[in-house]
This record gives structure tokens, sequence and C-alpha cells, in this order.
């Protein structure tokens, strides 16, 4: 449909970033044509690359030893990986095509976690909502069975990820969901639930490590901060609107940013402060789902 673009034009530098920005075309499903863009530091689009997939790209994982890019596409399911000087990677072999894997974080053993988005009985929501592990060679070592919500439509899964500073375990949600699980990847264990959501609507998106072990919820119109006693320490304000769904702490450890699903908006905010530092509008509504901070080759 697209070709299958070898690299992009420019190589990826030091500040930029790689967001998901799916072009939908059914918006009903709201699935479309699976994209990535790279961003400049000034927030402008430097390039786009289409992954040849009709489907969602829901999660971007960037490899910290390697610098490559994982794109992860829950609904055409696949992965497309894209090397730090911008070039793409070819075969998807080791990274267990047919599964719909929507999340990724990076273990401190080199391998990776990723969460099965779907849960579902009839296609295009079919799954299982597992947790699987690869190695540092991106072969699966293991499957997991994790607690799940399945979220209002009860198909999805582990659809966001995050990782606790102990290496093991692992914060997660349902979207749309009312509960922030917890789980021991090395115990293989469920761990008692982090937060639960008890104020209208009830629902929990995306999820974001901070200082302290705290983790950042997405609550649609606010951020929540979280002690690991399940305490709320802070909230947040976004810009207006209330698809505020995704989050990415920064690499510096003094900001995250936001993302609102429903606009295609982006804001990085200040931890301390909470001040919205840089925002840029992409007037991609229901496409953009991820952002990650590039890592030079």
């Amino acid at each position: 449909m697209f070709g299958d673009p070898l690299s992009l034009p420019v190589k990826p530098q030091a500040g930029d970033l790689w967001v998901a920005a799916t072009t939908v075309t059914d918006h009903q499903l709201k699935l479309g044509l699976s994209r990535i863009l790279l961003l400049g530091p000034d927030l402008q689009v430097k390039a786009a690359l289409h992954t040849g997939d009709f489907g969602m790209v829901s999660g971007l994982a960037v490899n910290p030893r390697t610098g490559e890019l994982n794109a992860l596409d829950p609904f055409a399911r696949n992965v497309t990986r894209i090397d730090a000087d911008g070039r793409r990677v070819p075969g998807q072999a080791s990274l267990l095509p047919g599964r719909g894997l929507g999340s990724m974080v990076f273990l401190p053993d080199g391998g990776a976690l990723a969460g099965e988005h779907l849960s579902g009985l009839a296609p295009p929501f079919t799954g299982e909502g597992r947790l699987v592990r690869f190695d540092a060679d991106g072969r699966v070592v293991r499957f997991y069975r994790p607690e799940y919500h399945g979220g209002v439509m009860g198909f999805l899964g582990v659809t966001h990820l995050a990782l606790l500073s102990d290496g093991k375990t692992v914060a997660y949600v349902s979207e749309t969901g009312h509960t922030v699980f917890r789980y021991d990847i090395e115990a293989d264990a469920q761990l008692s639930p982090l937060y639960v959501r008890t104020d209208p609507p009830g629902m929990v998106f995306g999820l974001a490590t901070a200082p302290n072990d705290d983790v950042l919820v997405s609550c649609g119109n606010e951020v929540r901060r979280i002690a690991q006693d399940g305490s709320v320490v802070r909230a947040y304000a976004v810009p207006e609107g209330r698809g505020w769904s995704f989050l990415r702490a920064t690499d510096d450890g003094a900001h995250f940013w936001a993302g609102d699903f429903f606009s295609g908006q982006l804001a990085k905010i200040a931890l301390d402060s909470g001040e919205v530092v840089a925002s840029v509008k992409l007037d991609i509504p229901f496409g953009v789902t991820s952002i990650v901070e590039a890592k030079a080759a």
C-alpha cells in the first residue's frame, strides 16, 4: 500500500521525539494507516514513516542500549523497528508476529517486557492479555498471565506498562478500566493493586514513572501522581480537553509528556511546578497514541 521505506530521510538526533501518529480512516474502529513521526526539539515534524500496516501504532519504546525504536501495532499484530540511524530493520521473526503487542519496557538485563494489548474473543480484538518477556536478542523467554480489567468494552488487556526501579515490578493498566495493577516478573506473582479510581468516570489510561517510584496516571482531564502506598500525592493540570490518555517521563527526570488522543495535542509538563513548558497541536484526531525520546546513533 505504501511500499516499504528502508529509512527515514533524516537521522534521529538527540532531542528529537518519536510520535505514534496513525492516519485514521476507519472512524468506527479508530484504525487506519499506521504511521510514525519524528519531531525535532522545536516540535516541528522532521520526517514521517508509514509502517505499511493498517491498524494503530499504540506504543513506542526505544532500546537504551542500541537506540532502536520499536513501534508496536496490536491491531496489525506487528512491530516495526527503526535503528538509531533511521533505517528500518528488516524482518520481524524475533518479535512474535501475530501477537497483538501494544506496550513495551526494557529490563536491566537488556531484555524487554511487552504487554498484549488485546484480550477479546472476536477479530480484530482477539488476544489473551498476557505479558511477554524477551531476551536481549528478541527471543521469547517467558509468558505471564496477569490480572487485567478489560476496559469498558471488555477486549483490552495490558495496554500501558511502567517499570519500577527494582527492575522487576511493573505497573500496568487496561485502558478505560479503573485499576492500576502490579506484577512481579521475577516471582511470577500478581501483587496488590497500586490504585483504584473510584470517582466518576472511574477510568485510568496511560502510565509513567516519576522519582521515588511514584507512578503518573492519566485520567482524561488531569494527571495524578500516585505514591507506592496508593495515595494521590498530586494532581497535574493539563491543557483543555478530556482525552489526555498517554504519558512518558522525560530522560532528564524533571518532566513528563502527556498526549490527548482526541485532539492530537502534546504537552510537556514540569514535575515540580506543574507548568506546561512546551506544547504542540498535531491536528491528528484519534491517531496520536505514544511519544518517546529518540537516541542519537
